[in-house]
């Protein structure tokens, strides 16, 4: 009931919740509930996709993310912009913040140090 409004539009949550009505997986990817739609034998393949292309991001930025979006939801939209994260703040003082952009102009992967 808290986490549902939060993800769709509220009258289309409520009327969910109201009447119990069950949506399908194409009604989900409309609404924003889901990524894609991957039949059951592709599913550990894209799932792989998925997370070799996380793997591929800086561990600072993914932290840095996780912990700035999780912790904003609570937050008005300009609270959230003027807050300063710790896992932000430890990403602009790695290594890695550096080296995203030179292996980005180098055209080449990032070997990240995770320091």
């Amino acid at each position: 009931m808290h986490r549902l409004p939060r993800q769709i539009p509220y009258r289309q949550a409520m009327g969910m919740m109201l009447t119990g009505r069950r949506i399908n997986a194409h009604e989900a990817l409309q609404m924003g509930l889901i990524n894609q739609i991957v039949a059951p034998r592709d599913l550990m393949a894209e799932a792989e996709r998925w997370a070799s292309e996380i793997l591929e991001c800086s561990p600072f930025a993914l932290r840095a993310t996780k912990e700035a979006v999780l912790k904003g939801l609570g937050l008005t939209l300009e609270e959230a912009m003027e807050k300063e994260f710790p896992g932000m703040k430890a990403l602009w003082e790695s290594e890695d913040y550096k080296e995203g952009p030179r292996a980005f102009a180098e055209k080449r992967k990032p070997p990240w140090k995770v320091r």
